[in-house]
């Protein structure tokens, strides 16, 4: 009898433990939102050292990465190993939006696949596929489009884009920088990624571009004064949005 009851008390203090580091990791998932991402990587080592295979601690690392490339991997990583986390959801979504927005569609559209038949009833699902869609008629167009690899590159190439805008959607102030973190075929799809943005306390607009004929629906993070300061602000709107944010001349 004694033994069942340690065995019990032994799950129950499993669980105790096992749930308040989830909120932990919740609560620090929550200062990146709100741009506290030094914060979050002063925690992080130690974090990493005592959970170093927990996919909330994973996740929450990837989330605070600089570099796209090695987030990616690591929310790869997670869908692995943890494919019924938590965390494994919004992994997908970040995943598509990096192959989308480099130009890789057939990779986005396989990791679309998988993430429809992993979470069919995300509220991923939606945006995913119109990004998805909208990076394809791109490709089809001018397959050179979305296949910059580098900053440098997809500044230069959204700097062309930009030229041929048509009107706004929104009217911000003009001479100054934003972040694109989204380029979408309907503005439904692009007023919802503004609501979760918005969610984030995070400004962003839409701007109606016009790309080889078709209209399509940037979502454009912030205002700043100066492309220096829109450059150096893009480590938090990366770590929020899970993409590589590129810079957007008003």
């Amino acid at each position: 009898m004694k033994s069942k009851i340690s065995i019990l008390f032994l799950f129950v203090l499993m669980v105790l433990h096992s749930y308040g580091q989830s909120e932990k990791i919740k609560e620090y998932l929550k200062m990146v939102e709100e741009g506290k991402v030094t914060e979050v990587k002063l925690a992080l080592p130690d974090l990493l050292a005592e959970y170093p295979n927990d996919p909330g601690v994973q996740f929450l690392h990837a989330s605070v990465l600089e570099d796209a490339t090695k987030a990616v991997e690591i929310y790869e990583k997670i869908i692995r190993t943890y494919p019924q986390s938590e965390y494994a959801d919004e992994c997908y979504w970040r995943i598509i939006q990096y192959y989308a927005l480099k130009g890789e569609v057939e990779r986005a559209s396989r990791e679309l696949e998988n993430y429809k038949k992993a979470f069919p009833k995300s509220l991923f699902i939606t945006p995913a596929s119109d990004l998805v869609r909208t990076a394809i008629n791109i490709s089809k167009l001018n397959p050179s489009r979305l296949k910059t690899n580098t900053k440098e590159e997809q500044s230069k190439e959204q700097t062309k884009e930009v030229a041929k805008e048509a009107p706004k959607v929104e009217t911000p102030k003009k001479g100054t920088f934003g972040l694109q973190v989204g380029l979408y075929s309907t503005i439904e799809s692009a007023r919802a990624e503004v609501e979760r943005f918005k969610s984030m306390r995070l400004r962003a607009d839409i701007f109606t571009k016009q790309i080889d004929s078709i209209t399509m629906y940037a979502v454009v993070i912030g205002d700043y004064p100066t492309r220096e300061k829109a450059e150096a602000e893009k480590p938090i709107v990366q770590a929020k949005c899970g993409c590589n944010p590129i810079i957007f001349p008003k």
